[in-house]
């Protein structure tokens, strides 16, 4: 018997909500749920009822190389074969194309399929939760979770370039394009975790892109990258156009200028990441913006906290030559007379009852963190050395400050007495002519403002330069006359590409004063020739990138002033 309407059960909101309400018309074919079935496939994930197939981690890839699964103690992950095979056409021929054979017999005891991969328990695991879901929730959630070890930037992009890798391989794009978007996000945020996506991306074969894309970011911003160098913002005579633009303080390259991030070392990559080829392929990337110095402060890094095991193998080092006992004598000698002359030169740091400028003005960065692969044992830091000096042999000394080279570089042990002679002899020289600085200000473009410091010579007059960050790229700013193909001269303002001779096409022109208005008898050129030499204080013009106002140019040493 029916009840009535009036005695109607009642029904637990449970019940209610899983009750599927069919349509009283009996023309209409739908049915009308409240649950919908992503929510249904959602709730298939991890159920061990409907769980057809295992996916077994290869033991190697659970050791938790670089510490990125370094608690990963996962043996097995749970899937159904169907949604696996609906998601990636690669599962499809595994488990029911014509790989289905070679998988048939390997079966538990309760029949459930195991495949073993190669990959580690925890990618397993997320691409399975991705075929579920279609995104990456525990990994979202578990980043702000301090317990998990992929907490840390570094770890979460090593484990989501090998997450990659298997997306890659499974056919997933959405999968691979969802990580490709995260880690440019996170390498927008965090330059320095380019180094670790690269060394991962380089152990894998379609890793190319990923690596493609994070040596973009390094090539960029080298000192940010591989340094953890922070950028400082320009807040003054900066326009809605520019506002977005970082720079650096305005002068050039020393080391004393440099300060460093609060993101700390082994948690944010930086060039410690990096495998020894590597190494080798990003200082001296014919691309790279590097300065000598940041190569240099690369290298010293490197060889304080790299968190690989590396060797000397892997490098083609030149053999010492067997020379004759008169040469071995001749050699000694001139070694020991050039450590007299270094030492004669070199401030006695240790004796110095006061720091140094360049002391207070360096802002280091924490000491690196011991790593469970004792990395940092006297055996690995001998071959690290080793590979560094090597490296260092391809510097040019010349290019770094002569204050940085009586210190950074004279104590790092890198560098030998002979090339450090080599090196002061020709800052000697250099010093000789008279060296200049042209301070400039006010201009609407604050990326140009800062001090020149005069290095180089184009057309027979000297060229003045700063380092900075133009459109999120270290690039460096150049003062020098240009002669025109119509015989005009003009000095400009600009960026030179790397590679490219000033005053060519290819330069990122901001402002310009033709040489009529630099023409004056009050003051001596820098070169003893003509007074094109000298940098005019007024009658500079927007070009092509500047903004308005056009800038200030003031004497510091060299710099014409008004009449």
């Amino acid at each position: 018997m029916m009840p009535s309407s009036d005695t109607n059960t009642k029904m637990s909101a449970k019940e209610a909500a899983d009750t599927t309400a069919v349509p009283s018309s009996s023309n209409s074919t739908s049915i009308t749920t409240t649950r919908d079935i992503l929510s249904d496939i959602h709730s298939l994930l991890n159920d061990d009822d409907l769980t057809d197939i295992h996916l077994i981690p290869d033991s190697k890839d659970c050791d938790g190389d670089n510490g990125d699964d370094e608690n990963d103690t996962i043996t097995a992950v749970p899937a159904i074969k169907a949604l696996l095979a609906a998601r990636s056409p690669v599962f499809r021929r595994c488990l029911y194309g014509e790989w289905r054979d070679s998988q048939s017999s390997n079966q538990n005891e309760d029949g459930v399929l195991q495949m073993k991969l190669d990959y580690s328990g925890r990618v397993l695991q997320l691409l399975v939760e991705f075929c579920f879901t279609d995104k990456l929730a525990s990994l979202t959630v578990n980043s702000t979770n301090n317990s998990n070890t992929n907490s840390m930037p570094e770890q979460k992009v090593r484990l989501l370039t090998k997450l990659n890798g298997a997306a890659h391989y499974f056919d997933i794009p959405k999968l691979e394009q969802d990580i490709q978007t995260q880690l440019k996000d996170m390498m927008l945020q965090h330059p320095s975790l380019a180094c670790a996506i690269l060394d991962e991306a380089s152990k894998m074969l379609s890793g190319e892109e990923l690596g493609l894309l994070a040596m973009s970011r390094i090539r960029s911003l080298p000192k940010a990258a591989l340094l953890h160098f922070k950028q400082t913002t320009h807040h003054h005579h900066q326009s809605s156009h520019s506002s977005g633009h970082q720079s650096y303080p305005s002068t050039v390259t020393n080391a004393a200028n440099n300060t460093y991030t609060g993101c700390g070392w082994g948690e944010c990559g930086g060039v410690i990441s990096l495998n020894a080829s590597l190494l080798e392929q990003v200082i001296f990337d014919d691309q790279s913006s590097a300065s000598e110095l940041t190569k240099f402060l690369c290298l010293q890094k490197w060889v304080e906290g790299c968190r690989h095991i590396v060797s000397v193998d892997e490098f083609d080092l030149p053999r010492k030559m067997d020379d004759s006992a008169d040469n071995n004598v001749e050699a000694e000698e001139e070694e020991e007379e050039e450590d007299e002359i270094l030492s004669s030169r070199t401030p006695k740091l240790q004796h110095s009852k006061h720091p140094s400028k360049s002391d207070n003005m360096m802002s280091q960065p924490p000491s690196p963190p011991l790593y469970k692969d004792d990395a940092l044992s006297d055996g690995q830091h001998e071959q690290r050395l080793i590979i560094a000096r090597h490296l260092a042999e391809k510097l040019d000394l010349s290019l770094i400050p002569a204050s940085d080279l009586s210190s950074t570089i004279t104590e790092s042990n890198l560098i030998s007495a002979h090339n450090l002679y080599q090196a002061y002899r020709l800052q000697a020289l250099n010093a000789e002519r008279s060296k200049s600085k042209v301070f400039v200000e006010g201009a609407g473009l604050a990326e140009v403002n800062g001090t020149y410091i005069q290095g180089g010579v184009h057309e027979g007059t000297p060229m003045f330069s700063k380092e900075g960050v133009w459109r999120d790229r270290e690039e460096v700013f150049r003062i020098f006359l240009c002669t025109y193909s119509n015989g005009n001269k003009s000095w400009c303002l600009s960026i030179v590409p790397k590679g490219k001779a000033p005053g060519k096409t290819t330069d990122i022109d901001f402002y310009e004063c033709p040489v009529s208005y630099g023409k004056s008898s009050a003051l001596s050129p820098v070169y003893g020739g003509a007074t094109e030499s000298v940098v005019p204080n007024r009658g500079w013009k927007l070009v092509n990138y500047g903004q308005t106002p056009v800038p200030k140019f003031s004497l510091v040493g060299g710099c014409l002033e008004d009449a």
